[in-house]
């Protein structure tokens, strides 16, 4: 049982991986991409974690702007979190094959500055990892968070993947896991959860080119 899930989580994170990068690894070794796709295809069951790819495909595919602040939607299924006291002037694009460009100046920092993508109330009690894989960019190097979140009695509790993000001028793909058995931060099961990411509050520009969950 244990080999299974953990042969399962190797391919599901080897069709993410080489999807995220744009095929380069398949074209260099198209037995085994096609081999990673079938195996997808035929032993792994698309659920949430594919709902909330599908959201980011979206995004990376319709092209829209507006401004950074509190309650504002710039993609399907997804909003912003602001702290209302911070003072800055940010924007945002989507499309053009990016999942989101931020470019924010700020005046007095916000405590926190964050994207929402939630994930309704799946259930993780059958689950061993959760992952993300993710590629970015940006002028001058920037860091950013990604946490999961999980409705709790009385609120709701964060667990923060263990590395930060860190985009610079050369495309770099991220890959990060939480490890679920054991955790207090993640329960089993939740009426709510959201995969949050936590912008640095600081004047700054970030693209994220592409941002993929997978839950097995």
């Amino acid at each position: 049982m244990i080999l299974g899930s953990v042969v399962d989580a190797l391919i599901r994170f080897a069709y993410i991986f080489t999807v995220i990068e744009g095929g380069a690894f398949g074209c260099a070794c198209p037995v085994w991409s096609v081999w990673v796709r079938k195996s997808m295809m035929d032993n792994l069951q698309f659920g949430v974690d594919a709902e909330l790819n599908h959201k980011f495909n979206v995004m990376r595919a319709i092209n829209g702007n507006g401004a950074v602040a509190d309650g504002v939607v710039p993609g399907l299924g997804t909003f912003f979190s602001i702290d209302p006291e911070g003072d800055f002037d940010g924007t945002y694009d989507t499309g053009g094959g990016a999942v989101l460009t931020l470019n924010c100046t700020v005046r007095r920092a916000p405590r926190w500055m964050a994207l929402h993508a939630p994930l309704g109330g799946v259930d993780l009690g059958r689950s061993s990892v959760f992952g993300v894989v993710c590629k970015t960019s940006a002028p001058r190097a920037v860091t950013f968070r990604v946490a999961l979140r999980s409705a709790a009695p009385g609120g709701a509790v964060d667990a923060f993947f263990p590395k930060h993000v860190v985009a610079y001028a050369e495309e770099s793909t991220h890959v990060d896991i939480l490890k679920l058995a054991g955790r207090d931060d993640v329960p089993a099961t939740a009426d709510w959860r959201d995969l949050i990411l936590f912008f640095g509050p600081e004047t700054s520009a970030l693209t994220v080119q592409d941002f993929r969950v997978f839950i097995v």
